[in-house]
């Protein structure tokens, strides 16, 4: 006659020991490898600002020499609005399309991307605008540039301040 098999030993339930069986839900967004280091992201802001002063310099400059040259005011006021032009693309527009297409050029060069917390997939346009201007309103109200160095004590994902009102992360590329 054959005896029954005993029972398997008892082990509790996977999670955290303690008078709740359960564990809490994983945190949403990219694993810990892909978080972009902050060295990276830095670097990736100092190409980003050389590129932006490039292009300021190059439609600013040429358009600044023709100030005083126009005695019926055309060409002045075509200059004040190139010089406009490149400050408004360089400070309002520069990082939201690039970010909304990929990524900046310091972020492509660094092997970076912004994108959603939530499914890693790029962001869009307004998504990236927001971002933009939320960093850009933080920094200014609070004197110092806040919304950047968030990320220096945030954990798990880095983010800056202004990547979590948008729910967005900044993540390798490769």
């Amino acid at each position: 006659m054959s005896h029954p098999t005993p029972p398997p030993p008892h082990t509790a339930p996977p999670g955290p020991p303690g008078p709740y069986a359960y564990a809490p839900p994983p945190l949403p967004g990219p694993p810990p490898e892909l978080v972009a280091p902050l060295g990276r992201r830095f670097l990736a802001k100092l190409v980003d600002a050389l590129v932006m002063a490039a292009i300021v310099a190059a439609i600013t400059v040429p358009c600044a020499m023709h100030l005083d040259t126009g005695p019926e005011g055309v060409t002045e006021g075509l200059a004040i609005t190139g010089i406009v032009f490149s400050l408004l693309f360089a400070f309002l527009l520069y990082d939201p399309a690039l970010t909304a297409t990929g990524g900046t050029v310091g972020k492509r060069l660094c092997g970076l991307k912004v994108a959603r917390i939530e499914t890693g997939e790029q962001v869009g346009f307004g998504a990236a605008l927001g971002r933009h201007l939320m960093a850009r309103l933080i920094n200014n109200a609070m004197c110092v540039p806040l919304a950047y160095l968030w990320c220096t004590w945030d954990r798990p994902f880095q983010q800056g301040l202004h990547d979590k009102i948008v729910r967005t992360v900044v993540v390798r590329t490769g």
